[in-house]
């Protein structure tokens, strides 16, 4: 696609390849082929570093000041909220069990148990628990509500006694 960013590489031929063969003259460039290949690079992940300044009185050697810490999804918790949205995301949407995304999270170098993960799904769940009220609040709202109904046919044979 177009809107795609692009990373650009340039390939020169080799040095010995910019003189003629034929005078001996520098060749110059008369145009260039673009080869484009579609690529993909793999989730990061980053370290904040949240770093508060203490400030303290020379006079009295004493009244210290720091900044606050922001905000944080769970409070005194490790993950940000850009890791736990991808890891919602991915069990929810993606259907991916927590058993999977932890190992495919070790082979980034990130080793989160599963155990782990599925407290802060539980603490996020606590922290969403607003807006999943005010949903049902506008569901049950609605003149209609619909939902899929869809039946799974199931297979079954019978047993013999």
């Amino acid at each position: 696609p177009e809107d795609l960013p692009r990373d650009v590489i340039e390939h020169h031929p080799a040095q010995d390849e910019l003189i003629c063969e034929v005078c001996h003259s520098p060749k110059t460039i008369i145009g260039q082929k673009v080869t484009e290949q579609l690529d993909y690079i793999p989730a990061s992940f980053i370290v904040r570093q949240h770093i508060r300044h203490k400030y303290s009185c020379k006079q009295c050697q004493g009244n210290i000041s720091i900044a606050p810490l922001p905000a944080f999804p769970i409070e005194r918790g490790l993950p940000g909220s850009g890791l736990l949205s991808h890891i919602i995301t991915s069990k929810y949407s993606d259907h991916l069990p927590l058993n999977r995304l932890e190992d495919i999270l070790s082979r980034h170098g990130v080793d989160i148990n599963k155990s782990t993960m599925c407290d802060w799904v539980a603490r996020c769940a606590d922290l969403l628990a607003p807006l999943t009220e005010r949903l049902r609040e506008k569901i049950l709202e609605s003149l209609k509500v619909h939902c899929d109904a869809t039946v799974v046919p199931v297979k079954s044979k019978k047993r013999k006694n």
